[in-house]
């Protein structure tokens, strides 16, 4: 299994986007899942892109629980 963090408050690499929020990415066995997608879509698909996940490739979405920062990167929108 691996884990990459794709979103967070503080970043883990040069060049990834830092945003209140959370979102990884989970690979086991061929499939990749998406856990949380933080609060903005556009540092999301930013962060991915960064990272080289292309979207299309996101097997499932898993969201931890209701909070605008663990899914609002679905919708694009930071509000609460």
């Amino acid at each position: 299994m691996k884990v990459t963090i794709i979103y967070d408050n503080e970043t883990w690499q040069p060049g990834l986007e830092a945003d209140w929020g959370f979102s990884c990415l989970v690979e086991e066995g061929g499939r990749r899942w998406l856990f949380d997608t933080g609060a903005k879509g556009e540092v999301l698909l930013a962060n991915m892109e960064n990272l080289g996940i292309d979207p299309q490739t996101i097997t499932a979405i898993f969201i931890s629980h209701s909070h605008w920062d663990h899914l609002g990167g679905i919708g694009g929108s930071a509000a609460p």
